[in-house]
């Protein structure tokens, strides 16, 4: 039931693409692509790919404090599946998946590679919600009282900041967060609901047991630079595909994205197709921007990054099943 809800809401994503390319033209838009610049995609995509790199290091380096032995080409290809399922499902709740990879094939116990998962989060929330507000000042800075965005922003905002707080209690307090799982101990009496409780107490214990060494090796020194320099390239990326057919701002691109990416964060649509192409649109016709050039900009970003992104997870995906193979074989010969 919930691949059929994921498969309906994607398709409603589709049908809101849809309704974009044919509210701007759809011969226009192709018009305006077939002129674009390939130098600047190239580039673009050039940059999309030293984006996964940058923050593939970041959780290498996570890694390595856990477990020391551990290469980069092991743990590359766990990284790509996890950044294609954390892009393409709601709130990026396909990286659950991650800590079970990890241990499967790095040997590093659940709990401790949700500690992983958890800390990238918290320095990306944090460093994002910083953005966001400098995003919203800038547009009203333009001039631009929009009363949808300021109350987009507003529910955002409230939104972030909870879900930063409970990162922060989760990292904090491992006697608030016990505390919370306690309150499901009715379900020891189920024989399921009994082995999930256990195993997420075991789990905790790993989770917090990991953590003072990561305090202890300094990782802000690492995860705040890269962090930053994950966003840059990721709105550069975006900077450079739009070029090729439009001449716009840095700013005003980086602006429009990240109120967007803020409004699909809470949006159930995989990937938030349709409505981060509808949002950015909107955004950058308040701006001044031709419709038709921002919606060409748009699809091209769509078209060419988001095949990046797709064809480096795959590339991932068959590489781990050809370890996974690879142990089979092994174990069974």
């Amino acid at each position: 039931m919930n691949k059929v809800i994921k498969l309906i809401l994607f398709s409603f994503g589709l049908l809101f693409l849809f309704g974009l390319i044919y509210r701007v033209g759809f011969y226009g838009i192709i018009e305006i692509i077939t002129k674009a610049k390939l130098s600047f995609l190239f580039l673009g995509v050039l940059v999309y790919l030293i984006l996964i790199f940058t923050r593939s290091l970041k959780w290498f380096l996570l890694v390595r404090i856990i477990g020391d032995g551990t290469k980069y080409r092991q743990f590359l290809p766990l990284y790509l599946v996890n950044s294609l399922m954390g892009n393409i499902t709601p709130f990026k709740s396909g990286e659950t998946i991650t800590p079970f990879l990890f241990k499967k094939y790095l040997k590093i116990p659940v709990g401790q590679g949700f500690s992983i998962v958890i800390l990238d989060r918290l320095f990306e929330l944090i460093i994002f919600i910083i953005i966001l507000v400098l995003a919203v000042f800038y547009t009203l800075n333009r001039g631009i009282q929009n009363s949808l965005i300021l109350s987009i922003f507003q529910g955002i905002l409230v939104a972030l900041f909870l879900l930063l707080a409970i990162l922060i209690i989760l990292v904090a307090s491992k006697r608030i967060t016990l505390k919370i799982i306690k309150l499901f101990n009715f379900f020891r009496r189920y024989s399921l609901g009994k082995k999930i409780l256990e195993f997420a107490e075991k789990e905790l214990d790993a989770f917090y047991g990991i953590l003072p060494l990561f305090k202890d090796k300094g990782i802000y020194k690492f995860m705040i630079p890269l962090t930053l320099l994950g966003w840059f390239f990721e709105i550069l990326a975006s900077y450079l595909v739009f070029s090729s057919v439009l001449p716009i701002l840095f700013i005003d691109i980086a602006t429009a994205q990240i109120i967007v990416m803020a409004a699909t964060f809470v949006t159930f649509i995989p990937g938030g197709v349709g409505i981060a192409e509808i949002g950015v649109v909107y955004i950058l016709g308040l701006f001044g921007y031709s419709l038709a050039l921002a919606a060409s900009g748009v699809l091209l970003v769509r078209l060419f990054l988001t095949s990046t992104l797709l064809i480096s997870g795959l590339i991932g995906f068959l590489l781990v099943r050809e370890r996974r193979d690879g142990l089979f074989k092994k174990g069974t010969g």
